[in-house]
């Protein structure tokens, strides 16, 4: 990975995407600098910054999306328009034009594992990210659900979260298939589709402005709704890599 672009936020998101794409494809890691998305995808295009910028803010809507599925407290980070290229005998930085963003979150929580008879615990399991990322080539309904869900805004709407579960709905096949997975309880599906929908549970947020028929006994704040999906999301990528 020769090219990289630099990326900015809030340092414990930044560190966040550290640990879920410390290796393989693409990579985020932390240099004296600050933080750098890298990809192969990226090589060859410190010229052309048209391109350059277009394909990593494709790979960082991306990695923003598995990122904020994973970990509920992620919120988004953003280009600073400054890319590296260190395969001509150093390194040198091209400056484009690209959006910024300043954010706050929470970190995943770290801690030191050590066996019962004090030997050095095995070693990690690889970062999560870029298995998912992988699916993005084969399953276009993923890349679809990455870019919903890897949008700047730090959180996501009603309408953001109902396509995100039509999506998947329509990948494995109907409302039927989709319970008979039991990723999520039919209970939760109701709450949350009932949730979405209604002007007299959501108000001005809900998809729809006026549905007949009484409100549903159980109800979802947005943050609730936001937890469905992730908890669907994860499932379904989980059965996608299988």
């Amino acid at each position: 990975m020769a090219v990289k672009a630099r990326i900015e936020g809030h340092a414990f998101d930044l560190d966040t995407l550290c640990e879920l794409f410390s290796a393989g494809e693409p990579q985020i890691s932390k240099e004296n600098d600050g933080y750098y998305l890298g990809s192969h995808d990226l090589d060859g295009l410190i010229d052309d910054a048209g391109r350059l910028v277009e394909i990593a803010s494709l790979l960082l809507r991306r990695v923003v999306g598995i990122a904020r599925a994973l970990d509920s407290s992620f919120r988004p980070v953003a280009l600073t328009g400054q890319f590296m290229d260190d395969s001509d005998n150093g390194k040198r930085h091209h400056v484009v034009g690209a959006a910024t963003a300043e954010i706050r979150a929470k970190a995943f929580a770290v801690g030191v594992v050590t066996t019962a008879d004090g030997s050095p615990p095995p070693p990690p399991p690889p970062p999560q990210g870029p298995s998912y990322m992988q699916l993005v080539g084969e399953h276009p309904d993923v890349a679809e659900v990455l870019d919903i869900l890897g949008k700047p805004s730090v959180s996501m709407t009603w309408v953001d979260l109902y396509k995100v579960y039509e999506i998947v709905r329509h990948n494995v096949g109907s409302d039927k298939a989709l319970k008979a997975k039991a990723w999520v309880s039919d209970s939760d599906i109701s709450a949350f589709t009932g949730s979405a929908n209604r002007p007299d549970v959501s108000g001005s947020e809900a998809r729809h402005a006026r549905l007949p028929g009484a409100s549903p006994k159980r109800t979802m704040t947005l943050a609730e709704g936001e937890a469905f999906i992730r908890k669907l999301v994860v499932a379904w990528w989980d059965s996608l890599n299988e």
